[in-house]
């Protein structure tokens, strides 16, 4: 009598060549799923794309991710990240850049990447400077500054601090929101990592704050002390 074997099945077996290193014996794997007319799941593809990019071989990453697509498997947060990582891995910020706006494009919402922050993490891939500062910008852009300062609280943690300009940004939707004791945080840190702003950013967090006469005083303590 013969065992019938699954795509979770094969994805186990395909997870255990992985972690003892042996990409070959992993592949092979994959090919029997695809000689067997197993569909592939994404956490296949997934597993495969993560070991790749920790190796370097972003191209050979690439092609996985591209093939996923073309089998009509709709690549999920995890996929861009490990993805994006690897890409900004190598250098390539802009490559890793449009992948976030694709993953916003093809319906991973924005709020699932800090998610696949800390799915990342949870996998022992952990994201580098540029892809928190990503995932911080995008979170800014799309005006989901709390959102923003979550994932910017898991780059602190991470040892990692995100661009004057972008903190700039965070900070004025802060204070658009009242979320004052948030902006003082921001500052404070800034202030720790000796990073400062240039005067027409003060000037333009000063003018939006005028509205309030606490975080006036707040900021006025910052530039003075």
């Amino acid at each position: 009598m013969g065992i019938w074997l699954n795509a979770v099945s094969f994805n186990i077996i395909i997870k255990m060549w992985l972690e003892k290193g042996d990409w070959e014996l992993a592949r092979q794997v994959f090919d029997e799923i695809i000689e067997r007319e197993i569909e592939p799941t994404v956490v296949t593809y997934n597993c495969q794309i993560g070991f790749l990019c920790k190796k370097g071989d972003v191209e050979g990453a690439k092609s996985l991710f591209q093939d996923m697509v073309r089998k009509g498997k709709k690549p999920n947060a995890v996929s861009y990240a490990l993805l994006m990582e690897g890409l900004s891995s190598l250098g390539k910020y802009k490559e890793a850049k449009k992948l976030m706006f694709d993953m916003e494009y093809q319906g991973c919402k924005t709020a699932e990447a800090y998610r696949m922050l800390v799915d990342m993490q949870i996998a022992s891939c952990n994201p580098n400077a540029a892809t928190y500062r990503m995932v911080v910008d995008g979170f800014c852009k799309t005006g989901e500054f709390e959102e923003g300062l979550k994932v910017l609280n898991a780059m602190l943690i991470s040892g990692h601090f995100s661009h004057v300009e972008t903190i700039r940004c965070m900070i004025l939707g802060l204070l658009d929101k009242g979320k004052i004791e948030d902006v003082c945080f921001v500052l404070e840190e800034m202030e720790k990592r000796k990073k400062r702003f240039d005067f027409e950013s003060w000037e333009a967090i000063v003018k939006d704050a005028c509205s309030n006469s606490i975080v006036v005083y707040r900021l006025v303590d910052e530039l003075v002390f």
